[in-house]
């Protein structure tokens, strides 16, 4: 397939490349140098919608991962328009030019807890995709807006979108592993992310499986996860004390399970995630 990754210079977005450039023919729009001389490079700021149809042009697929990661570093105002009208844009490129398949990176954010700043809990657990979504920061809410203009242009126009929810991805780059490290002794301090990650390896494998999957419907949406959180901690025991108010706990939900499952995505796109956070943290029980 000939594919264009946007946002593929990105701390994630070069696993993605990596992985899908194994096998597919892979072009990357960014407004940041590439990491790979070997694959073909658009400088284009999304915002900037003539340019980014004179881009777009006819590709197979096209993986929207640009945008800014989180609500923490930017005024609101540029963290909602950057990414609601970057997708807008992606999205309006791909109309025009044709492309039939458009892979989102969303995110757990639209749940609303990760960012909020009143009082949220779980409604049930695992928490799935009928989860109601409830975000009041800009990422969390661009990232619902996201998801809404790939179910109108699904509907409109009959472009096949795929929206991935990702909790915090966890990468080797070294100053992150350092901040994985001092994780475990301050997860009380991280109830809002529910705990959970992905390893980016098992996010770049559901990018490619969406992109090659035969049988996913014209429009979808997937929570994808590692199967355990990071704190070495019982999850039922981190409910009792964090989220008192979740009354609504799965029998079969034990051990070190994940809030967030992926049992949709191992269903309909053969997701299972590979990794640990044990494969980046050698040497952490």
């Amino acid at each position: 397939m000939n594919v264009l990754v946007t946002g593929g210079s990105g701390m994630v977005g070069k696993y993605v490349v990596d992985e899908l450039a194994a096998v597919h023919e892979v072009e990357v729009l960014d407004i940041r140098p590439l990491h790979r001389q070997d694959i073909r490079f658009h400088s284009v700021d999304l915002l900037d919608f003539d340019r980014t149809c004179k881009a777009v042009g006819r590709y197979d697929a096209v993986v929207h991962l640009a945008g800014i990661p989180h609500p923490l570093d930017d005024p609101a105002e540029k963290v909602f328009r950057t990414n609601a009208v970057g997708t807008f844009n992606v999205l309006e490129a791909c109309a025009l030019n044709g492309v039939g398949r458009f892979i989102f990176m969303s995110s757990e954010s639209t749940l609303g807890l990760a960012f909020s700043t009143t009082r949220l809990w779980p409604l049930y657990v695992p928490i799935d995709e009928n989860h109601p979504l409830r975000p009041q920061d800009p990422y969390g809410l661009s990232k619902v807006a996201g998801e809404l203009l790939c179910q109108g242009y699904s509907e409109r126009l009959g472009i096949q979108t795929i929206c991935l929810r990702p909790p915090w991805i966890w990468v080797s780059e070294p100053n992150e592993l350092e901040i994985y490290r001092r994780l475990r002794s301050e997860y009380r301090q991280w109830s809002k992310n529910l705990w959970a990650y992905i390893h980016v390896s098992d996010v770049a494998r559901a990018v490619r499986a969406c992109l090659e999957s035969r049988v996913i419907p014209q429009h979808e949406t997937f929570f994808i996860s590692a199967d355990d959180n990071w704190t070495g901690v019982e999850s039922r025991e981190l409910l009792a004390e964090f989220f008192p108010e979740t009354s609504l706990i799965a029998n079969d939900f034990a051990g070190m399970c994940s809030l967030l499952s992926s049992a949709k995505a191992k269903k309909v796109i053969d997701f299972s995630p590979r990794y640990s956070w044990r494969d980046l943290i050698a040497g952490s029980p």
